[in-house]
């Protein structure tokens, strides 16, 4: 008689509901062994992370209250062993290189084949990395040219803030939502100022607009 699998926990977290039932199901339908945990919040993803420990977690990085690369460094500070996949509709080559190095294993675009998702959770779990060809060729690009100018230098704070401007938050707004301060907001505006050459506030704007519209393409 074959042994049992052992069960083990899977965390899902999207502000979605529908994202969140649609990967619950196809882990209870066409994975084994997994306990899967559904939540839409950072707060919610670190609780389960912390109390359970999950083998695997999926990770959108739009969250209404956090950023979803700083959850996913924060859910390997308390879960180490924990395999993240990024599961996002944010373009993989403005973001899939950030989301590795914040500690995922993959990263998998929410327009991307059912039968995706759970390649990559096999091959995440298994201790492998999970990326599509395109990205994997922008991950070998970007380390044979490393950049010198432009967004690409930017901090991973700077890119969160530049994204939340770039969707018509104000400083206030995003000072909320990443839980920082607005002087502080204001000290990234002015480091990406100089690091894109922009004149002013407003011309910033409209870069990070027309940068969000490229990549939305």
């Amino acid at each position: 008689m074959p042994s049992p699998v052992p069960t083990r926990d899977l965390l899902i977290v999207d502000d979605h509901p529908i994202i969140t039932v649609a990967v619950k199901s196809l882990v209870e339908t066409m994975l084994t062994g997994y306990v899967p945990h559904a939540v839409h919040t950072a707060a919610d993803a670190l609780e389960i992370a912390e109390k359970c420990k999950p083998a695997v977690a999926v990770v959108d990085i739009s969250l209404p209250d956090g950023d979803g690369l700083d959850l996913v460094r924060r859910i390997k500070e308390v879960a180490p062993s924990c395999a993240v996949l990024v599961f996002s509709m944010q373009n993989e080559l403005q973001y899939g290189a950030r989301a590795l190095k914040a500690g995922a294993s993959g990263y998998l675009m929410k327009g991307d084949k059912v039968s995706a998702v759970v390649e990559a959770i096999r091959k995440i779990e298994s201790g492998g990395m999970y990326a599509s060809p395109a990205l994997a060729e922008e991950l070998m690009r970007s380390v044979s040219k490393p950049a010198s100018s432009g967004i690409e230098t930017f901090s991973d704070r700077e890119y969160q803030v530049f994204r939340l401007l770039a969707e018509g938050h104000s400083t206030k707004e995003i000072a909320l939502r990443l839980k920082i301060s607005t002087k502080t907001v204001d000290s990234h505006i002015e480091h990406m100022k100089g690091k894109l050459g922009s004149a002013n506030k407003t011309e910033l704007l409209l870069r990070a607009r027309d940068w969000l519209r490229s990549t939305q393409g």
